[in-house]
């Protein structure tokens, strides 16, 4: 059950699109059905502005015709785990007079994986607009939605997309650096980076590589060393039985535990890390050390 997704069509519907949250006109929202987004961020942003929103409702025009919401950001993580797999809902519905919506300001880089993707799935005549989500309000004449995927169903949806012309191979060390980011930034990175060096790592930056080139990098690593972030995703593409080092910070969650699904491969959480500065999300020294002792 946990490798299923819910797809309905609703008509009359309205579409929040900062959150790509779905609203009826009496204000009943499908929170628990298409969530993404904490439920912190859905009582600043919907729950209390309901009496602004409501007013809102009712000023917006209805956009007709058959439309799916594929949404979606440019969050690596989120694109990957909690967006795409609902491309397989594709399958179900009449491509001929149905629109694909997605977000404005997408990468062409993902742009790319998109079609790649329905080019697998053997799907025609599949149209997208993309959705400024700036704008926020839009209604429609009916909409289609689906539930948000589990990782085991992101999991069996990639590897049945691509995963039998991925060539997974364990052969190299790989560090995958946090780099140039705003938040939980690796202020010793460069220490870092000597000491894997010298172990024979390759130091990847997944910011400057094609969604296909981060694949092919971690389909072909034995050893990986990662800081927590949306780069974590593409451990659905690693070989099994390899080794994993998750260096943390403080609020880091159970996101490779719960990747690690059937134990593929083995999982190392390392937390040996000075956690300093006063964000919510901090940033980290590490230890080096004791990572030179765990990689030893």
């Amino acid at each position: 059950s946990d490798s299923k997704i819910s797809l309905t069509n609703i008509k009359n519907i309205y579409l929040y699109s900062y959150l790509w949250t779905v609203i009826t006109k009496d204000f009943y929202l499908f929170k628990d059905f298409e969530r993404v987004y904490s439920n912190l961020t859905h009582q600043n942003h919907i729950l209390e502005r309901q009496d602004e929103l409501k007013k809102n409702l009712k000023l917006t025009n209805e956009i007709k015709g058959n439309y799916f919401l594929l949404g979606g950001e440019n969050n690596y993580w989120h694109l990957l785990l909690d967006y795409l797999p609902r491309l397989i809902c594709l399958k179900e519905i009449n491509l001929s007079n149905t629109v694909v919506l997605i977000n404005s300001d997408i990468l062409e880089k993902f742009q790319l994986f998109i079609l790649k993707i329905i080019k697998q799935m053997n799907l025609k005549n599949v149209k997208f607009i993309k959705i400024n989500r700036i704008n926020q309000l839009y209604k429609f004449e009916k909409l289609f939605i689906s539930s948000r995927p589990s990782i085991n169903f992101a999991y069996d949806f990639y590897e049945k997309m691509i995963g039998q012309f991925t060539d997974k191979k364990p052969l190299k060390n790989i560090y995958v650096k946090r780099g140039n980011v705003i938040n939980r930034k690796v202020i010793n990175e460069n220490e870092v980076e000597e000491l894997l060096l010298r172990y024979n790592y390759e130091i990847v930056d997944c910011s400057n590589l094609s969604v296909d080139d981060q694949i092919k990098k971690f389909s072909s690593a034995k050893n990986i060393i990662i800081v927590h972030g949306a780069s974590l995703a593409n451990l659905l593409f690693v070989p099994n039985n390899i080794n994993v080092i998750e260096i943390r910070s403080n609020i880091d969650g159970e996101f490779s535990t719960n990747l690690n699904i059937n134990k593929r491969f083995n999982l190392f959480l390392f937390n040996k890390t000075k956690k300093v500065g006063k964000k919510f999300r901090k940033d980290i020294i590490i230890n080096i050390n004791e990572l030179k002792n765990l990689v030893s």
